[in-house]
């Protein structure tokens, strides 16, 4: 292919102008949902609607053909599968550059759908056309507030973060996206990569991986298709000391069954998974929620430089449950140092265990935590600290919570160590928002935290070792 053909997909990303084309005037139909995300989400550039039987739709010029519209970078295409074809034929004769196929009825569903999707890529290869999908949910792309996906996100809830996926689930793309963002987890994209029939999964990683403003890289993986390249995407992301986390699914028998029924992807031998990941550094979990909630943690926290633990918990029966995780992740709780215990003894009662765990027996308020945390945090026999409880416990004044809840908050990067925070109340909690936005990754369980910081611990441990690699 030509260097115009590889470099147009910057356009996914960066785009100055969308044509959606296919769109409705019934709210309920994809072409009018998708028209109207991307007009609430703020796009920044010109939005040009195509439909050949409406003038306007939601304030909007239409235009009859993709030929009349002025410019455009990037057309999504909502039509029919049968029409997508002559569709694509007029956005080569444009000079688009990206075509977002949401539209369903291609290779998953058989010989047929497989022969209209090469047609549809051998006509898009001819104007160096590249396509996101099709069978997808589409893009979005925090930095152009571009939501040109399924799921509606206002332009107020827009915020550029650290983390990008990549999905071949579309709805999941969608549900996850629209997840994400309500719980304060911001994202640089969301792309579905649908039926891959050009741009693949690959293609999509080794773009993040070159992104400044991607800090981390989440995937949710049916099967690859090009395993080479999927393999030289991982390398990029390695060279680029971005981490890699991955919800990879279809790992039995009916699993797979059904990926290559959804997305016609070929899941493979989750062996062979298992061993790329492992050479690669790829953190691998099995759960929606820790794909983000890894990956939040990933971003924003020091990597551990050990496997010693201090924790400070409300109460002695989270203490025991952190204690139980810990270990069996392969983490070590050191004793409490004889300084550290006379310190805690002025501010906890005679009664408290002296050990780690420590048990602060539900008194010594918000200045117990803080007081514990500090002298864990500041002891090099510990490496990470893990608080089960802190705000929302004990009636403190706001001013108090959010002074102690900022002074907290600096001592990962003070001291170079991470630290997560347990609270089974959620964001309801002032505090807990508070600490999420100051970048302190704060868990409903105690499981869930300890495995973000196995994968702390897995990432530091993987790195470690390929910088020794290369210094022989």
């Amino acid at each position: 292919m030509t260097e115009g053909y590889a470099d147009n997909i910057r356009y996914v990303f960066e785009p100055r102008n969308v044509a959606v084309i296919g769109v409705s005037k019934d709210p309920h139909k994809w072409g009018y949902i998708t028209l109207k995300n991307i007009i609430d989400g703020g796009f920044e550039g010109s939005i040009y609607p195509v439909n050949p039987e409406a003038d306007t739709i939601l304030g909007l010029k239409c235009y009859r053909d993709i030929r009349d519209v002025p410019e455009v970078d990037s057309a999504v295409i909502v039509v029919p599968a049968p029409a997508v074809p002559k569709v694509m034929e007029g956005c080569v004769e444009k000079g688009v550059k990206v075509a977002i196929i949401i539209t369903a009825g291609f290779s998953e569903i058989g010989p047929r759908g497989e022969e209209l999707q090469q047609e549809v890529v051998r006509i898009a290869k001819k104007g160096n056309v590249r396509i996101v999908g099709p069978n997808c949910q589409g893009v979005y792309v925090a930095r152009k507030k571009l939501v040109a996906t399924w799921s509606s996100i206002p332009k107020e809830k827009i915020v550029l973060g650290p983390i990008g996926f990549v999905s071949q689930s579309g709805a999941f793309a969608g549900m996850m996206l629209r997840w994400a963002i309500e719980r304060g987890i911001p994202l640089s994209t969301a792309i579905s990569a649908g039926n891959q029939a050009d741009l693949e999964l690959s293609d999509y990683v080794k773009y993040l991986a070159d992104d400044e403003a991607t800090k981390v890289i989440v995937m949710y993986i049916e099967g690859v298709r090009n395993g080479k390249e999927f393999i030289k995407a991982l390398e990029l992301c390695l060279e680029k000391r971005k981490p890699v986390v991955v919800m990879k699914v279809g790992y039995t028998a009916s699993g797979a069954k059904a990926s290559r029924s959804h997305t016609a992807a070929i899941a493979g031998m989750d062996h062979v998974y298992e061993a790329v990941f492992k050479k690669y550094g790829v953190i691998r979990v099995y759960e929606e929620d820790d794909m983000f909630y890894v990956a939040r943690t990933l971003a924003n926290v020091p990597l551990p430089k050990g496997d010693r633990v201090g924790v400070v918990s409300f109460s002695g029966g989270w203490g025991v449950q952190a204690s139980d995780n810990l270990d069996t992740a392969g983490f070590k709780l050191p004793p409490l140092p004889a300084y550290i215990i006379k310190d805690l003894d002025k501010v906890l009662p005679p009664f408290w265990n002296r050990g780690n765990p420590i048990d602060l027996v539900g008194t010594g308020g918000l200045r117990a935590y803080r007081s514990a945390a500090k002298l864990l945090m500041e002891d090099p026999d510990f490496d990470a600290v893990l608080m089960l409880g802190f705000v929302g416990f004990f009636r403190a004044d706001p001013a108090e919570e959010e002074t102690t809840v900022k002074e907290v908050a600096t001592y990962p990067k003070k001291y170079g160590k991470p630290l997560i925070v347990v609270n089974i109340r959620g964001r309801e909690v002032s505090g807990v928002k508070l600490l999420e936005e100051l970048d302190i990754p704060v868990y409903q369980n105690v499981p869930k935290a300890v495995r973000a910081l196995k994968a702390l611990r897995q990432n530091a441990e993987f790195l470690e070792k390929t910088e020794k690699y290369k210094l022989r």
